[in-house]
């Protein structure tokens, strides 16, 4: 059974530490996806790469940020054009500790999540 791979690039631009992230990207598929006995179509997401930076006052700072969890999942696109949206959630915890009510702490970069698609063969 032939696979498609399609990458889906997040940009997270200045975001305050104060609680979670959240983003959808819509993605469309090369290719006639194979679907399961439901009617569903089947395919995954995974986690590619990320790199994200502390901000302070809108400039890089040199504190780490602790990740408490990067999620990616795969849910259905309001456009018919797509063939679904990836969901990406950043919990974080508050770094440094007076990061959570502080406006001018921050955070941006970017995560590349990889959708994996099961095609149907030819």
């Amino acid at each position: 059974m032939p696979i498609a791979f399609k990458q889906v690039p997040f940009s997270v631009e200045r975001v305050p530490m104060s609680g979670p992230f959240y983003k959808e990207v819509p993605f469309t598929i090369r290719g006639d996806i194979r679907r399961d006995t439901k009617g569903r179509p089947v395919f995954d997401v995974a986690l590619q790469s990320f790199s994200l930076e502390v901000m302070y006052d809108g400039n890089p700072h040199h504190c780490s940020m602790s990740l408490d969890q990067i999620a990616l999942e795969i849910g259905e696109s309001k456009n018919t054009d797509d063939d679904g949206v990836v969901k990406l959630t950043i919990w974080r915890r508050n770094h440094p500790n007076d990061a959570r009510n502080s406006p001018p702490w921050g955070f941006r970069g970017t995560v590349t999540a990889l959708v994996i698609a099961d095609l149907k063969s030819s």
